[in-house]
């Protein structure tokens, strides 16, 4: 009980093992990592014997089935890949539940031991490691073999304890790059460390837990063992809190931070966590339910990336905000409520442009200069016959619109009302039909100012 296994490619914990009803046969009580693979919630014809966590997530499974595999240790599965399956061993059996496994001595391979020393790059997901070593391996072994390792992944393995884990990188002095993907790491476990209480892994700069942790404490648990982190990955975690909150120097030198989907739905939970990391430059926060974004002086002072596809942002004072942050270069909104205020669809990224002026990249297309001089001078244009027809006041206007008056300013231009008439860039528009025959007979419409270059008019008829 409290094994994790392998049941025809479906993970899962052991929270029951015994009969059931009346049978002879020893069965085990499953709770899976998918929750849909579930039959029940660890009853049978009305007798509860074990209760899952996630209701209808269990089955149960016979323990002597073919099917069923049980964890092996490091050593086992990264010779089972990089040595056995190269030679077509016939004897690389799957590992049942109960059975010893036989481990391959090391002194067997010397002959392909410098091949081990020379992996750099070592993929040893969905191959059932709990643990760094056999009972009859020898720790250092790891280390002597294949010392070179620098990208490794475990994901989809069969760990339990962090304790287990960090055996393994305890051995692997140069590796710089770790995927712990989908793995069901016991979240207390990492306050009961015993054998690697102390160890620091300071080559470590990229760590992926996609999938692999239930609360923001483990990944704060885990900080003083990755001192030198400058990448995580934290995506499809089901997060809608940073608690607790950092303490100064934690993650110090985090450059980037992915939390792709998850259940994020306030800005300010991001930023009081996070706000004061002083590294801190990529932010992907896509597929979570950000409504809206106030900057905080003195806070995200280098970041530089920030991506906010597909959440629910639908107002403009966000974009008001995102020009106030001090070094914000690269940003990405994709999908989100906003882009559907705006007619015809090309003007969001051309009023987005306007209003946050360092940008250089938006939704991935560069921004040139020619691009934001455009976009600039079609936006006073744009946001001044807004208030002619709302009637705004000047402090309304100047509300809705606080970027107008420094581009109009930099792009000196005077716009008047005169007759009745709104005297604008409007006037002097001219329309370009713009077709290309041999691929749809479709025909677009542009009106650009007299004084486009070519250039710019290439860079439009690319974008079309």
């Amino acid at each position: 009980i409290g094994k994790r296994i392998n049941y025809d490619g479906n993970l899962g914990i052991v929270l029951y093992e015994g009969p059931v009803t009346n049978s002879k046969v020893i069965w085990l009580g499953v709770q899976w990592d998918d929750p849909s693979r579930g039959k029940h919630s660890g009853e049978y014809k009305g007798v509860k014997y074990f209760t899952p966590t996630i209701e209808n997530s269990a089955s149960f499974v016979k323990k002597e089935s073919p099917l069923l595999m049980v964890g092996q240790s490091f050593q086992e599965a990264l010779i089972k890949k990089y040595i056995i399956k190269e030679e077509k061993d016939k004897n690389s059996e799957p590992i049942v539940w109960g059975k010893v496994v036989e481990t391959i001595g090391f002194e067997k391979i010397d002959k392909k031991q410098s091949h081990l020393n020379e992996l750099i790059e070592v993929g040893l997901d969905l191959q059932n490691i709990e643990k760094a070593f056999a009972e009859n391996e020898t720790k250092g072994k790891i280390k002597e073999i294949c010392p070179s390792i620098e990208e490794l992944n475990l994901s989809e393995n069969l760990f339990t304890q962090w304790d287990d884990v960090f055996d393994i990188l305890n051995e692997l002095e140069h590796l710089n790059v770790l995927f712990l993907n989908k793995n069901k790491i016991n979240p207390t476990s990492i306050k009961n460390i015993i054998r690697n209480n102390n160890a620091k892994f300071e080559s470590i700069k990229t760590l992926s837990l996609n999938k692999s942790i239930e609360e923001w404490e483990t990944v704060s648990n885990l900080e003083p063992y990755f001192p030198k982190l400058e990448n995580i990955s934290l995506g499809f975690n089901n997060l809608n809190n940073l608690f607790p909150l950092l303490q100064p120097n934690q993650f110090s030198t985090l450059k980037s931070i992915n939390f792709e989907y998850n259940e994020f739905d306030s800005w300010n939970v991001i930023e009081n966590t996070l706000g004061k990391l002083p590294s801190l430059e990529i932010l992907k926060i896509d597929y979570n339910k950000i409504k809206s974004i106030k900057y905080s002086p003195g806070t995200f002072e280098k970041l530089d990336t920030l991506n906010l596809n597909n959440n629910d942002i639908d107002n403009w004072e966000t974009i008001i905000e995102l020009d106030k942050f001090p070094s914000l270069q690269k940003l990405r909104l994709s999908r989100n409520p906003l882009g559907d205020t705006v007619e015809p669809a090309t003007n969001f990224r051309i009023f987005v442009i306007a209003q946050i002026s360092k940008l250089i990249q938006f939704n991935g297309s560069s921004i040139s200069k020619s691009d934001r001089y455009d976009c600039e001078r079609y936006y006073i244009n744009h946001a001044f016959q807004e208030k002619q027809k709302k009637d705004w006041s000047d402090e309304e206007f100047a509300l809705k619109h606080p970027k107008f008056k420094e581009l109009q300013n930099y792009h000196d231009i005077i716009l008047t009302k005169k007759e009745n008439k709104v005297q604008t860039l409007e006037t002097s528009l001219i329309t370009v039909q713009i077709s290309c025959p041999q691929r749809t007979k479709k025909i677009a419409k542009k009106k650009l100012p007299p004084d486009t270059t070519i250039l710019t008019l290439k860079g439009i008829i690319q974008r079309l």
